[in-house]
């Protein structure tokens, strides 16, 4: 949605995270993980703009990017759950394949541009994306498990 219609579609993002978090099982969770996922993500889509891989139309990444960042944060506790479950190796590489596939389909769309060429951004982008995001869920994970440990026991 965000893809097609850009900046008009902050307001259903918007409506979608307020969703995502008043459905949620596990907010504080889920707010902890969007304060200090958005940080590293964001830290390194700014990264990846002054590197000269991609450009977006407003600089330095659009405000409909953070919220897409905010919805993806928070499937990592429900739908993509599995990716925890995975050996780690295999979860990287679901990563380094399925990130820079949806950045070029942005750019098929004119909503990005990758500034490199297609191999070398798949293999860069992908492998730095992959390493990013999978410190994103370790992250997570460690916080579950001191949530876990530090709630009482009923």
């Amino acid at each position: 949605m965000a893809l097609l219609l850009e900046t008009r579609a902050i307001i259903p993002i918007l409506c979608v995270i307020g969703l995502m978090v008043y459905l949620s099982k596990q907010k504080k969770q889920d707010l902890i993980l969007i304060t200090f996922g958005l940080v590293i993500a964001l830290t390194y889509e700014y990264l990846m703009v002054l590197s000269g891989m991609l450009y977006f139309k407003q600089s330095p990444f659009p405000f409909w990017l953070v919220l897409l960042w905010c919805a993806l944060l928070l499937t990592l506790n429900t739908s993509m759950q599995f990716l925890n479950k995975l050996p780690w190796f295999f979860s990287l590489l679901v990563c380094a394949i399925s990130a820079p596939a949806s950045y070029w389909a942005g750019a098929r769309f004119g909503v990005i541009t990758i500034a490199v060429p297609l191999l070398q951004f798949w293999l860069v982008y992908g492998v730095a994306w992959s390493c990013m995001f999978n410190l994103i869920m370790y992250l997570n994970k460690r916080f579950a498990q001191n949530s876990n440990q530090s709630s009482p026991k009923i």
